[in-house]
């Protein structure tokens, strides 16, 4: 009788011990992979008529008589689902880029993450960058919304959390009512003036910028101007999603030259469609239009005196459109020198990080 209780609790215990580490593992799939993260819902709609105040933007120090450097990571794409390795992999590279560049700030021009699974990898990226006491601002690419529009685990909402939460993040929660919450405003500051303003436009989910985000940058264009004596100050734009000038400038080129420039041409230079917001911010002191979304396409080209660059994409995924071999890893680092803009392309070893083959390899 006793041997038979011996085995009946061993069995129970077997059973309590199956059952408590199936709860544990459905409790925390469904946690970090089934349960929404909706976050915080922060009503903060604007109107042209709201008065401006340039006590409200963010702004970064420069150094002065010294070059202000911006080092920006472009679909860094990374997954809770994926491999841990290919997050240490993609960690060591932006590791390797920041102290090969020294910046002074760290844009991230969208695809931070790539799919409904992000909360781990974005909380993970936020840690990453808190890690290196840099100033980073990033904007939202389609991707970060999940694979259709806010289906992510971590809601654009509960994205903007996590990012207003980040130590030494620069992210502010845009108005509501332009079509998406990652428009912000921030000023780099030398000896008291303003050196240089740069506008985070979140063309994410979205093909379109919204009338209401180019009236909205409008708003903050005339106001900045007010502010530093009736002068539109020097400016860049940092968005996901390319505008449609990228393909006019493109293919207004020569073949051969385009070429030249761009090895991977056939790659897509769609983006962004939008009401005139070129237009506007060339007339409001823009010089410097900065984007991601199409992996293949690096390169700077001026149109109607604005430098459209496609940066170079971080991480491990290197293209999507393309049969052809791809390797093009790295980040675009920014030069500030007085007027002057320096744009360099900082390639990175696929063999240094591990990143073994192109995505279209078997």
């Amino acid at each position: 009788m006793s041997n038979i209780s011996k085995k009946k609790r061993i069995f129970i215990f077997c059973i309590s011990l199956v059952l408590s580490f199936a709860f544990i593992a459905l409790t925390s799939i469904y946690f970090l992979f089934l349960h929404r993260y909706k976050g915080r819902n922060i009503v903060n709609s604007w109107s042209e008529t709201d008065q401006f105040d340039i006590t409200t933007i963010a702004t970064v120090e420069k150094q002065k008589d010294k070059d202000f450097v911006i080092l920006n990571l472009a679909d860094v794409q990374i997954c809770d689902l994926e491999n841990p390795l290919i997050h240490l992999t993609i960690k060591r590279e932006i590791e390797y880029l920041v102290q090969k560049t020294q910046p002074d700030l760290i844009t991230l021009t969208g695809d931070q993450t790539w799919s409904n699974e992000n909360l781990i990898s974005l909380t993970e990226l936020i840690r990453w960058l808190d890690s290196f006491k840099i100033p980073y601002a990033p904007v939202f690419g389609n991707h970060d919304y999940g694979n259709e529009k806010d289906s992510a685990v971590a809601s654009q909402n509960y994205c903007c959390d996590l990012y207003e939460r980040g130590k030494y993040s620069l992210f502010k929660r845009g108005p509501t009512n332009l079509g998406a919450l990652g428009n912000y405003v921030l000023n780099i500051m030398e000896d008291g003036k303003i050196y240089k303003t740069l506008y985070m436009i979140d063309s994410g989910f979205e093909d379109k910028i919204t009338d209401m985000q180019i009236a909205w940058f409008k708003w903050n264009a005339d106001g900045i101007k007010t502010a530093n004596n009736d002068v539109y100050s020097q400016s860049m734009v940092f968005l996901h999603k390319p505008l449609p000038e990228y393909a006019h400038a493109y293919y207004s080129l020569p073949y051969s030259q385009r070429t030249e420039i761009n090895k991977y041409h056939h790659y897509s230079l769609s983006g962004s469609t939008q009401n005139g917001f070129f237009t506007a911010a060339k007339g409001a002191g823009v010089t410097n239009i900065v984007c991601g979304h199409q992996h293949g396409n690096n390169f700077t080209l001026q149109y109607e005196d604005v430098n459209l660059t496609f940066a170079l994409k971080t991480g491990e995924l290197v293209g999507y459109y393309s049969d052809e071999e791809v390797y093009m890893n790295g980040a675009t680092s920014f030069i500030l020198s007085g007027d002057h803009v320096e744009i360099i392309n900082n390639f990175v070893d696929r063999e240094q990080f591990h990143i073994t083959k192109p995505i279209n390899e078997e």
